[in-house]
């Protein structure tokens, strides 16, 4: 089987859950001391870090034998420290986004468990779910206890979004070390991306983790210098949850995006770094002429998406068959590549939007994860 990574680095060389799973929250965004022997442990040991050496990721600093988790979960306000002194040989993470930078780093044979396997895009580790090397830890990513001790990992890598804390006691008080992991918290693509530090300095694998996120770092930053001109199109994002229309705030890493690609995103001026919560009628007063609509959730075409609201089809983006999808990438169990790899690739993410907003500056390029929603002209 060809690995996976290869046709990912391919675009880099050429240019060319915990329970979240199935959640609003998955779908639009796809969430104190020094260490002591153990993975996961914490000591009270007063004695000052060295310096870090994170670059853009705010939510964990990086030290010669540890790292801290600046904010476990949200709103938390004790950080954890891990050692990495110590091997990791057997491992379980909990969400899509942490399987890239284990594939990138070579690490795939570490991992033994994960909740909703059926998730999983990367053809890679779903031959070892299908070997049954993985094994599936809980239906729609709720995290079986007794399953995980009967694989007695040497650690659980796992995210909180601040409704987990009684799971993960559980967890640990079983004497399984548990490492949270906040990336989803980070606002802007690179500060995201830079966790594949984080997961380096955990396997030892500090130098080539950070050969990998420099090389990232670099071409994000070659294209988000691209001369744009003075045209910037406008962009709309998101859909209908209920009666409630999800936005990312203007300081979110989606709307950075949407900016180093050379767009004007309609609510770029908010000041808010998470999820907006509006009303349609609000969107369509300020998005009915939108030049483009880009991230339609998990609706496969436009008749699927007028299904759910006729009013989708009074935005000017929908009759001018504008409306981009990030579902060039679906696996066999439907899960979302773009939820999986896109926050370990932003560079990659960033010249798909280039190639919508201004396709002039990257010809011949064949977007990785977006396309056109079909449907009606």
């Amino acid at each position: 089987m060809k690995h996976y990574w290869e046709t990912v680095n391919h675009h880099l060389i050429t240019g060319s859950s915990f329970r979240f799973k199935g959640s609003i929250l998955y779908w639009i965004s796809l969430v104190v001391g020094i260490a002591c022997s153990e993975p996961g442990k914490e000591s009270n040991s007063t004695e000052p870090p060295e310096e870090n050496q994170a670059r853009h990721a705010t939510k964990f600093k990086l030290y010669q034998d540890r790292v801290e988790v600046l904010e476990p979960w949200p709103g938390a306000i004790t950080s954890k420290i891990y050692n990495t002194k110590e091997p990791i040989e057997k491992l379980v993470v909990t969400s899509t986004t942490h399987l890239p930078f284990l594939e990138m780093l070579g690490l795939q044979e570490t991992l033994v468990g994960f909740p909703g396997t059926q998730y999983i895009y990367s053809p890679e580790f779903r031959a070892r779910v299908d070997s049954g090397k993985v094994k599936d830890l809980g239906p729609d990513g709720a995290l079986n206890l007794e399953k995980v001790l009967a694989l007695n990992p040497d650690a659980v890598v796992v995210f909180d979004m601040g409704r987990e804390s009684t799971s993960l006691d559980k967890l640990e008080e079983s004497g399984i070390p548990v490492i949270y992991n906040s990336d989803f918290l980070e606002t802007s693509a690179l500060g995201r991306a830079e966790w594949v530090r984080f997961f380096g300095a955990l396997f030892q694998k500090r130098r080539q983790a950070d050969s990998i996120f420099t090389t990232i770092e670099a071409r994000y930053d070659s294209l988000s210098n691209l001369n744009f001109g003075s045209r910037r199109p406008s962009v709309l994002t998101g859909v209908m949850y209920g009666d409630t229309w999800f936005l990312p705030g203007g300081q979110n890493w989606s709307s950075e995006l949407f900016t180093d690609a050379g767009a004007q995103y309609l609510w770029e001026s908010d000041s808010s770094s998470g999820w907006l919560e509006v009303s349609f009628e609000s969107v369509l007063d300020r998005a009915i002429n939108a030049d483009y609509w880009v991230g339609t959730s998990s609706f496969g075409s436009k008749d699927e998406l007028i299904s759910q609201d006729q009013r989708y089809a009074s935005f000017l983006p929908y009759r001018e068959n504008k409306v981009y999808s990030y579902s060039k990438r679906v696996g066999p169990g439907g899960g979302f590549d773009y939820f999986e790899s896109a926050y370990a690739r932003p560079d990659i993410v960033l010249e798909d939007l280039i190639s919508i907003f201004h396709p002039e500056l990257v010809e011949n390029y064949e977007r990785f994860y977006f396309e056109i929603l079909p449907g009606k002209e």
